[in-house]
């Protein structure tokens, strides 16, 4: 097995053959399962996808996905700009679920791939790295996902979308950290910043976790005196770009931040962990075989005398990183109301214990290899089975009830997706012809972005999209022309009109004759307008000079960073073969 991996090009077709194999019954067929949480991604794509088509490169607010939806200001909390690649594959191929399929594919390569190269730059052990970077991956890919936050299946089910993609990516950001902080090679330093800018493109719980991981071991590596002046320039380069190729989302989400007083998501639970009860029973079923892999591991390390002192003290970490993220022995209740808005359920963190589980895994692999011969590519084939398993156990096994709807699903089985059961718990077998029902009724989480007081006082004005005149809600009042939004009718001597929309920075409005009216956030959160006798009320948003500088200075720092990995690669394949040139003289 070594020597295939040696090869960069076969190690690459490995990672790739992992990528495939594991959404190939989707890829065939077209299909994906989907729930509820999904209708709100596939949503967000299809609006993604008509911002585009009408040369909205940036989106800002809602613009084609309803009425009631104009001027929702979801992508300034949710960015989209990692899904270029998968809205320009739907563009090419007008299949919306089998673009998906192909995503993912290349989400899952790109992190297998990524993974073993960070490690290996650290390390320079080309079969330590191979069997990290597929155990990290592969372990994510066992059991029932709707109890336990598998990534790469709820990549497949379309839950918790980015958040489980920012964890797969998740190592590359810690581990380059810790070269530069703890190792002394500051060579990673625009890995980090690079990957640090895509999770936070992807998910902020997630990145919120990454970060305070990077801030122990900088405390850590500042108490062992291990933190000097060139490596605190170093990190401080890094927080600068990644502040600049992050920039497009950054800026436009905090000066939205600052614009209204947001409250937190409605279906903001307490923090929570699972009962070690919970654990154990995800142990014994097969549904966390990371942790059955670290136990039987260990198991085989003390009884062949191999048990090491790094050895034990991954064992340990990992199970402390249980504890912490699992278990009420960590008083979370003291952060909860600091941290239960932004990070919701503590398994979005899950990455810390993954990436400790996954270290120990490929270096007990490594140490038994010299006596067992066959235990990497027996471990290796297993994790590809039991991941293949993890995946249809979520969907092909649906058909023949195998599981018993730990999802509180409707039905134990696939149900294709209707006007009826599309508001369900249902598990949906949707394809590129009926996802229409999907896109036909987008579910955009209208309430998740709202001002205070906005879900739970004011619901039906948005939902219903009413406008307010003097304080009475009338129906029936607003419709959307092209990419602007309208109100009409307006009665005689109306002086303060609400929209039916949460104020952010960039909205204006207009009279009949083009004459700008006065805007502003009212008490409630909401656009209010002054209409001076207007009839009909022109709402249109336009990007705020901020908004505009961020997305100059997003993508200068793009096409640079483009420009310089050219230059550096050329440059190291000129090396290279300087290197060959002399050798063979």
């Amino acid at each position: 097995m070594e020597k295939l991996i040696q090869r960069w090009w076969l190690r690459s077709l490995i990672f790739l053959g992992i990528s495939v194999i594991l959404f190939l019954p989707f890829l065939i067929k077209g299909q994906a399962i989907l729930w509820r949480d999904s209708q709100f991604h596939i949503s967000r794509l299809h609006e993604l996808l008509l911002e585009q088509q009408t040369g909205q490169l940036f989106p800002d607010i809602i613009r084609y996905s309803g009425v009631q939806n104009w001027g929702y200001g979801l992508n300034f909390f949710y960015p989209t700009f990692l899904f270029y690649p998968l809205i320009f594959i739907w563009r090419i191929t007008d299949l919306p679920i089998t673009s998906i399929v192909i995503f993912n594919i290349l989400v899952v390569y790109f992190a297998l791939y990524s993974n073993f190269s960070i490690l290996y730059k650290i390390t320079s052990k080309i079969k330590t790295s191979f069997i990290f970077s597929i155990t990290y991956i592969l372990t994510a890919g066992i059991g029932i996902a709707t109890s336990w936050n598998i990534p790469i299946v709820r990549i497949e089910y379309m839950t918790q979308y980015t958040s489980n993609m920012a964890i797969l990516i998740a190592p590359v950001i810690i581990l380059s950290f810790y070269n530069i902080i703890f190792l002394n090679d500051k060579s990673t330093w625009v890995r980090a910043s690079i990957f640090s800018s895509l999770s936070l493109m992807l998910s902020i719980p997630t990145t919120l976790g990454i970060v305070l991981t990077i801030l122990v071991m900088c405390i850590t590596a500042l108490v062992k005196k291990r933190l000097n002046s060139s490596k605190i320039i170093k990190l401080l380069l890094c927080f600068l770009l990644i502040l600049a190729l992050s920039s497009a989302f950054l800026f436009p989400f905090l000066e939205q931040r600052l614009a209204n007083h947001w409250a937190n998501l409605p279906s903001n639970p307490d923090l929570f962990g699972l009962s070690f009860s919970s654990v154990f029973n995800q142990i014994f079923d097969l549904s966390d075989i990371l942790s059955v892999l670290v136990a039987i591991l260990s198991g085989m390390l003390i009884f062949y005398k191999k048990f090491t002192k790094t050895h034990k003290i991954l064992v340990l970490s990992y199970i402390a990183s249980l504890i912490f993220l699992y278990s009420s022995l960590f008083p979370w209740y003291f952060v909860n109301p600091f941290l239960s808005g932004a990070l919701q359920m503590t398994y979005r963190w899950n990455f810390i214990p993954a990436i400790l589980g996954s270290l120990f895994v490929a270096l007990a692999t490594i140490e038994l290899s010299k006596i067992k011969k066959k235990i990497v590519p027996i471990l290796c084939f297993s994790l590809l089975y039991l991941s293949i398993n993890g995946m249809l156990i979520n969907t092909v096994a649906k058909h023949f009830h195998v599981n018993n709807a730990d999802l509180n699903t409707s039905t134990n089985h696939l149900v294709p997706p209707t006007k009826d059961t599309i508001n369900t718990d249902s598990l949906f077998s949707v394809n590129n012809s009926n996802v229409k029902i999907i896109l036909d009724q987008p579910n955009l989480a209208l309430g998740d972005y709202r001002a205070k007081g906005q879900y739970e006082k004011y619901r039906n004005i948005y939902l219903g999209s009413l406008v307010t005149f003097e304080n009475r809600s009338f129906p029936n009042k607003t419709s959307v022309n092209g990419k602007d939004f309208y109100i009409s009718n307006i009665p005689n001597n109306t002086k303060k009109i609400q929209a039916p929309i949460t104020y952010l920075k960039g909205f204006s409005a207009y009279d009949e004759n083009g004459t700008k009216l006065k805007s502003y956030r009212d008490s409630a959160g909401f656009l209010s307008i002054l209409p001076q006798n207007a009839k009909t009320i022109k709402i249109i948003y336009t990007k705020t000079k901020l908004h505009q500088l961020s997305i100059i200075i997003f993508s200068l720092s793009w096409i640079l960073l483009a420009i310089w990995g050219i230059i550096y690669l050329m440059k190291g394949i000129k090396r290279e073969k300087t290197i060959h040139h002399r050798t063979s003289l």
